[in-house]
């Protein structure tokens, strides 16, 4: 992957009179990249697949997202390896890699705990009078005594 100062110095490399074939051979890349890089808009380099496909989970996603959402209920100790959950999906037909399991998992846990972050938080902070305080950290001129103090 090309960090941007890499690619701004091959953009800065041509306007020297150098060739293409010289730079990629300068900074240990493909011809490929280096043109890509001259040519591409600002810093448009990346690429992003915008929907992942899933040929052979496609079927079972209904099943892995149950099994997923029985296993994240159960307590901690009890909980599922993403193997077991691999082998149970095998003894239901499925056919693909523990790794598409594994991926999918990862990409399911992380949306629900976008959720859980962006949702809501209220604590209620109940106290009797006297039985705690709270102090923001600011600075205050204050007087004491007939005195003024600047803290």
């Amino acid at each position: 992957m090309l960090v941007l100062e890499r690619v701004l110095r091959i953009r800065r490399e041509p306007a020297s009179g150098k060739a293409i074939k010289a730079i990629a051979r300068d900074l240990h890349l493909s011809r490929k990249v280096v043109r890509k890089a001259i040519r591409a808009p600002e810093a448009d380099m990346g690429y992003r697949r915008e929907v992942q496909p899933l040929p052979k989970l496609g079927p079972f996603q209904a099943r892995l997202d149950a099994l997923l959402e029985e296993d994240e209920a159960r307590p901690r100790r009890e909980q599922l390896r993403l193997t077991r959950i691999h082998d149970l999906l095998l003894r239901e037909g499925f056919d693909g890699s523990y790794d598409a399991v594994r991926r999918y998992a990862a990409r399911w846990r992380r949306a629900r705990r976008r959720d859980v972050m962006n949702a809501p938080a209220f604590i209620p902070l109940l106290f009797r009078p006297g039985e705690a305080y709270q102090f923001d950290w600011s600075h205050e001129d204050v007087e004491i005594s007939g005195k003024p103090i600047a803290k």
